[in-house]
Order: structure tokens, then C-alpha cells, then sequence
């Protein structure tokens, strides 16, 4: 089945959204889930895990100690649909501490996405932060 430009960007849309809602809530265990078997996730600065075993223990530290939310947008598909596809998105984090939410980081995501039985998993995602 082919798919379209539309379809492609709907399915890394949603990919992400399930990732930045896991990651919000303190669902750490769901991330590897969101990538394949030998997927990487590569955090700049931080480290790069391989395979959902070690993503899931990177992730494990990740559980919020505070309220926190992952703003991503700007999401482009940036080769052709296909049952692989890359995509650009850029990201902003924010956290709720005494005085309100205030912006932490800002950055962006680099992900390469394939179609697995029908879903949209990482392959590989790059987050990377802008000083």
C-alpha cells in the first residue's frame, strides 16, 4: 500500500504525540514500546541507547519530579513518504515550579520512522538542544 505525504505525517505526528505524553505523565515504561527492536534514541550530551532494553532503563530516570510538558511543532517530513521517512520537529520544554510554568530548553528532534504492522515506530531519534 502507498502511502501519501498526508498519511506519512499523520503517523509521525501521532508517534511523537504518544512519545512527549508518555514521557509528561511519568510513563517511562511505554517509550522503547515506541520505538523498534534495535531502534536509538541519542540525547546530545547525554548518550546515545540502543535497543529497547536500554532505552527503557535511559528512560527510567527520565519520570518527572514536577510537572512538565513537551511542546513539539513545525513537524516536516523531510525525504519522500514511504514506509520510511524522516522527519524534522522542533521542541520546547517547559516545567511547572513555584512561580509558574517557564521554559526550560528549547531544541529539536531528527527521527526516522518506519511503518510497523500498520504503526509508526522510531527507528532512530536524535534530540538535540540550542544553547
Amino acid at each position: 500500500m502507498t502511502v501519501t505525504a498526508e498519511e506519512a505525517l499523520a503517523g509521525v505526528q501521532n508517534a511523537i504525540a504518544a512519545y512527549t505524553h508518555a514521557l509528561d505523565a511519568g510513563r517511562t515504561e511505554e517509550i522503547p514500546e515506541l520505538f523498534t527492536e534495535n531502534g536509538v534514541a541519542e540525547i546530545v550530551g547525554q548518550g546515545t541507547f540502543e535497543g529497547r532494553e536500554a532505552i527503557g532503563k535511559a528512560f527510567a530516570a527520565f519520570v518527572p519530579q514536577a510537572p512538565q510538558l513537551h511542546l513539539v511543532g513545525n513537524t516536516l517530513l523531510t525525504s519522500p513518504p514511504g514506509d520510511e521517512v524522516t522527519a524534522s520537529s522542533s521542541l520546547v520544554f517547559f516545567a511547572r515550579g513555584e512561580e509558574g510554568w517557564a521554559v526550560q530548553l528549547v531544541g529539536s528532534y531528527e527521527d526516522t520512522l518506519v511503518r510497523v504492522d500498520g504503526a509508526w515506530k522510531f527507528r532512530k531519534r536524535v534530540t538535540s538542544f540550542l544553547p
